[in-house]
């Protein structure tokens, strides 16, 4: 897929695959644009104007001289759409495919930049999961809600979806200023939304929104969680992510909030790396602080890689892409979960709908995906002269992500893709709360070097800690 202008266009010669809604408007569009459109492949139109079956592309492109095919056929499935791209004969012949959304293309092409993530999870074979936000709704109507880590990429996500449930106030708490400025002009209009710059680990500051907005429901979405950088920076990443954990579920206790959703992550899962032993010990304050705040009923949701979050290994990807450089992967054979942005708001938010004091969810992603096999498919897809480098396992990586520690301790809820953990801690209950703010003391003060707290993790119980 290029983005050429206009003018280069003029006199084209179109093929478009898929002779329904989206491939017929499409036609119109590149002919209103000056495209020659030859015809239409299609597997169950047999109208005149369709030349041949998805398989015979190859064919078709050499009888008509085809110098651009459109793959416009949103409801194919993902093998469909990846067999198809491979028959093109390329290069020769330009690809661009209509995203899934029906933004159809009219005078510029589909690029990478075009491309949602739902097309990418197209890509790796895995549909979106749909939540029915209905219930939903009856928990955020007419509440105050608060949101740390707003103005991120999955915060400003949850922050959109929650101002669509009629609630009387979404807080939209983040310390980056100019990512808070840019959610506020993305959101101008939303009178239910109050955007404060604050960080999570003053205790007077959180203290003071918490009192003077009194939300009933917080989404602690805050976090350090890019894992190399954090390796380097572990002091850091235990401040924030454990003190700043810390200090929203005491200030929301304290504020008497009714409920407080914690975002975790499948790093946490036998933690090989200082982000995901600093996440995993947010799950286990969740449990501790939870037994103390009888009122406040806290939960966590954990989920997989999020497709186009900040510094996901999608939006490196498109960076490459759009470079013309080739994409790089850690090694062939790691693998991963994948879900869309949207897919995790929504889990987040219906999270809030169910459960018990403690409980700790994981969402059905289906089953992981080899990276390399989705850079793959996007050299493809967009440029073919494009290659994938192996450049080895970074720091504190793993080959293989888990979402629970056994399948036997996942269990159904009312949510059929939601699930919730039964998981047994290694820690007695408060043990955790109590190891914590004795670190932060150290750590606060940076009165601890990088090695202690790293030896100190292992202590707690992250042996795999590399």
């Amino acid at each position: 897929m290029t983005g050429h202008g206009s003018d280069s266009l003029e006199g084209k010669r179109v093929l478009i695959a898929g002779h329904g809604t989206a491939g017929r408007t499409l036609a119109e569009d590149a002919a209103a644009a000056g495209e020659v459109v030859v015809g239409y492949l299609d597997d169950s139109s047999t109208a005149p104007e369709v030349l041949g079956r998805l398989a015979e592309v190859a064919e078709v492109c050499r009888a008509h001289g085809v110098d651009i095919v459109y793959f416009a056929i949103p409801s194919a499935p993902a093998d469909v759409l990846r067999e198809f791209v491979g028959r093109v004969p390329r290069p020769g012949v330009e690809l661009a495919i209509v995203p899934r959304t029906y933004r159809i293309v009219s005078r510029d092409r589909v690029s990478i930049s075009d491309l949602t993530d739902v097309d990418v999870l197209d890509f790796v074979g895995r549909a979106p999961v749909k939540h029915d936000m209905m219930l939903a709704r009856e928990i955020i109507a007419g509440k105050r809600v608060l949101v740390t880590g707003a103005a991120g990429s999955i915060g400003s996500r949850l922050v959109n979806q929650l101002l669509s449930l009629d609630p009387a106030l979404v807080v939209g708490v983040d310390r980056s200023e100019p990512s808070v400025f840019h959610l506020g002009q993305s959101l101008r209009g939303a009178d239910a939304l109050e955007l404060e710059i604050a960080d999570v680990q003053s205790q007077a500051r959180i203290a003071q929104i918490m009192e003077r907005t009194r939300p009933d429901l917080v989404f602690h979405v805050a976090a350090y969680k890019h894992v190399p950088l954090m390796e380097s920076n572990p002091i850091e990443a235990f401040n924030n992510n454990v003190g700043g954990t810390l200090n929203v579920f005491e200030r929301a206790a304290d504020a008497g909030v009714s409920r407080v959703v914690y975002v975790s992550t499948d790093k946490a899962v036998r933690p090989t790396n200082v982000m995901g032993a600093t996440k995993r010990i947010g799950e286990l304050l969740l449990s501790d602080i939870g037994a103390v705040a009888k009122s406040t009923r806290f939960s966590g949701v954990r989920f997989g890689n999020v497709l186009e979050s900040e510094g996901s290994v999608m939006q490196t990807f498109r960076r490459q892409l759009l470079r013309r450089q080739n994409l790089t992967v850690t090694h062939p054979e790691i693998t991963r979960y994948f879900m869309t942005i949207d897919e995790a708001a929504q889990l987040v938010i219906q999270t809030a709908t169910t459960g018990r004091q403690g409980d700790l969810f994981v969402l059905d992603m289906g089953e992981p995906i080899r990276v390399y096999d989705l850079a793959r498919s996007l050299v493809a897809a967009v440029d073919p002269t494009l290659d994938i480098d192996i450049i080895g396992l970074r720091p504190g990586e793993k080959m293989f992500e888990e979402l629970s520690y056994r399948a036997s301790s996942v269990d159904a809820t009312t949510h059929p893709k939601i699930f919730v953990l039964t998981e047994e801690s290694d820690h007695r209950p408060g043990d955790t709360l109590g190891w914590a703010r004795e670190m932060l003391e150290r750590t606060r003060s940076y009165a601890i070097e990088d090695s202690e707290l790293r030896g100190a993790l292992r202590d707690f119980g992250f042996a795999a800690l590399q």
